[in-house]
């Protein structure tokens, strides 16, 4: 278990017995979900640390959406609606009062066209910029949650992750080519300015998978639910941990896009280790049970966004990948704030 979810174990430990009743879901998954008497109102909050979650020269704008995209992913894996948020901008005074405005712009670029309202906020000043959101919404039907997931369920993962783990990789190139007074996006020999593109953006914007979230919700056909932030593999290992069962990744069901199976080749990397540990892609990953896995043939074209089977939930514990050497225990291969350092390679 990673430092930062025995952190959340004992953080339960420690909180009092005999509550109100009000905290539904609380520490240990994607969002909480507080009851009250006009209906559950389900919460989720994340900060991004400049150093340590974005390059010190990215632009404001682009950390603003960045951030509540990190956020609405939360409430995607709950299959909650999100409805309005708090935004909080901490950074050095020598960044001028054009750069909380700039963060803003940027994260009511992904909250307009969901209709999702800011509420207020707070400024204040600080050694290096740190963004933070709390973002509410609410529940159309039962919450996902990380904790259904039964041994014959199928799993299925949305999107291309991976790909934001070498977006990172290139992005601190770039950055170490730009200090060296380089052309602002030189080209990567072997890597195409298409591939280049898709990487650096699977990075700096990804896309929050609300309506997917929602849908699965709404349909009820989701057993178990997660957003991928930390790495396939330790996101896979957490619903696994939640739910008391194994899920078994098939590595040959895995997807690879081919832009980062392109810059892994070049950088003599296995692409699917990228895709266990990387983290940033805010995918969903989730089963579904043997019964209805059908209905996801549905999901592309109600949602817009690729669904594909990946694997299956077997007794037992943990997360592993397996092929045809056998299997191998994944359930850590993924990044934890209390244990990697700031702004490192760490993909």
């Amino acid at each position: 278990m990673k430092a930062e979810d025995r952190f959340v174990e004992r953080l339960r430990a420690v909180l009092p017995g005999g509550t109100s009743g009000r905290v539904r879901i609380g520490p240990g998954d994607d969002a909480a979900v507080i009851e009250r008497p006009a209906g559950p109102v389900v919460a989720t909050t994340d900060m991004c640390v400049e150093g340590v979650d974005f390059l010190p020269e990215e632009d404001p704008y682009g950390v603003g959406r960045r951030t509540m995209a990190v956020n609405l992913s939360d409430l995607a894996a709950m299959g909650a609606k999100p409805e309005w948020f708090l935004l909080a901008v901490a950074f050095p005074r020598s960044r001028g009062e054009d750069f909380p405005l700039a963060v803003a712009r940027g994260a009511l670029s992904r909250a307009d066209p969901l209709k999702v309202d800011l509420a207020g906020g707070d400024l204040s000043e600080a050694p290096v910029a740190v963004i933070e959101i709390s973002l509410f919404g609410s529940l159309q039907a039962a919450p996902l949650t990380r904790s259904g997931a039964r041994p014959g369920d199928a799993i299925f993962l949305s999107g291309w992750p991976g790909r934001a783990a070498a977006g990172l990789r290139l992005a601190r190139r770039l950055s170490v080519f730009a200090s060296r007074g380089s052309a602002p996006t030189p080209r990567f020999v072997g890597l195409s300015p298409n591939d280049q593109r898709e990487l650096l953006a699977a990075y700096r914007d990804p896309e929050p998978r609300v309506t997917l979230g929602t849908w699965l919700a709404e349909k009820h056909l989701a057993t178990a639910a997660i957003d991928v932030s930390d790495g396939l593999g330790l996101d896979a290992g957490r619903i696994a941990r939640a739910s008391g069962v194994r899920l078994v990744l098939e590595r040959e069901n895995v997807p690879v896009h081919p832009s980062l199976a392109t810059f892994a080749d070049l950088e003599g990397l296995d692409a699917i280790d990228w895709i266990l540990s990387g983290g940033d892609d805010y995918e969903l990953l989730f089963t579904v049970s043997s019964g209805t896995s059908e209905l996801l043939t549905e999901a592309a074209a109600k949602t817009g966004v690729d669904v594909r089977r990946i694997g299956r939930v077997e007794a037992g514990d943990g997360a592993v990948l397996r092929d045809r050497h056998g299997d191998r225990d994944v359930s850590e291969m993924g990044h934890d704030h209390l244990e990697s350092g700031a702004a490192e390679e760490r993909r």
